[in-house]
């Protein structure tokens, strides 16, 4: 017996046409001109418009030279104007720049924004006057037109511009709980190379904190991460770092777990005594 016919599939909304203009552009830029801190996208079929699927979070941005020593931040921001994920560099390091977070999108609380800006004024948090428009270079996509891959994650190629968005409008993000601190400590083999923490719910391994030190400057360093962790969760730590060059020579990485509390996640690394694993994702 025959099957019944498939209903006629809706046609799928327009992408606002800026939005499609900076994706498709800046997928086109980094085929171009791509450096070891991004990446080419070599397939773009593979991708099609994001339907509130969750996932990893894959996020260049190119051309900000004017942005190279200034920390750079993206934030997950829910319906509810709740922070679900942010990740932090100190400082861009380069007018490239990769980013790679597994999950940070989680499934539900959606639809989501991804929310980014440049500390252009240098005071160490997010800061901009929409009246007089200055402050921090700020921008913001909605995760509902971004491009999705065949794994379900979403993937964001964005394009220096003049367009800024304001961060706290309606109102600021609400932070979910406590802050992460991390030391290091021991790491002379790994000064001047690339360090980036990632902090993960260890139950469903979604990043919901990330921080990149471009070069680590000395043997110890302490990394505070604020307002993503949960009282009485336990957490995934994981320490990546590389030479900054795509080399997987180079590329050593540590995992360790630790349980919060309500002052938040606070834990000591030393790669003496941290567990090595060989499957911590690249930048």
């Amino acid at each position: 017996m025959s099957s019944p016919a498939r209903p006629a599939r809706p046609a799928r909304p327009a992408r606002p046409a800026r939005l499609s203009r900076l994706l498709v552009a800046g997928a086109t830029a980094l085929l171009a001109t791509c450096t070891s801190s991004c990446f080419a996208v070599t397939d773009l079929q593979r991708f099609e418009s994001a339907s509130g699927a969750s996932g990893d979070l894959s996020f260049t941005i190119h051309g900000f030279t004017s942005h190279v020593n200034e920390m750079f931040e993206y934030r997950i921001v829910d319906v509810d104007n709740v922070l679900q994920a942010r990740g932090i560099i100190i400082p861009l390091g380069g007018p490239d720049a990769q980013l790679f977070a597994a999950g940070a999108v989680p499934k539900l609380r959606g639809p989501f924004n991804l929310d980014f800006y440049a500390d252009h004024d240098m005071s160490g948090g997010y800061n901009r006057d929409p009246v007089a428009g200055t402050g921090d270079h700020s921008w913001r996509i909605p995760l509902t037109d971004a491009l999705l891959d065949t794994k379900g994650g979403y993937v964001v190629a964005f394009d220096h511009n003049y367009s800024f968005s304001v961060l706290t409008d309606p109102a600021p993000p609400r932070e979910v709980g406590a802050p992460t601190v991390i030391r290091l400590t021991n790491m002379t083999a790994f000064v001047g190379k690339r360090v980036e923490l990632r902090v993960a719910v260890a139950s469903s391994r979604r990043v919901v904190a990330l921080y990149r030190l471009t070069t680590l400057g000395g043997p110890t360093a302490t990394v505070t991460i604020p307002g993503m962790i949960e009282d009485g969760d336990t957490y995934t730590v994981e320490i990546y770092t590389d030479n900054g060059a795509a080399d997987p020579g180079a590329a050593r990485a540590f995992r360790m777990e630790s349980h919060a509390n309500k002052a938040g996640l606070d834990v000591t690394f030393d790669p003496a005594t941290a567990t090595e694993v060989h499957d911590a994702p690249p930048p």
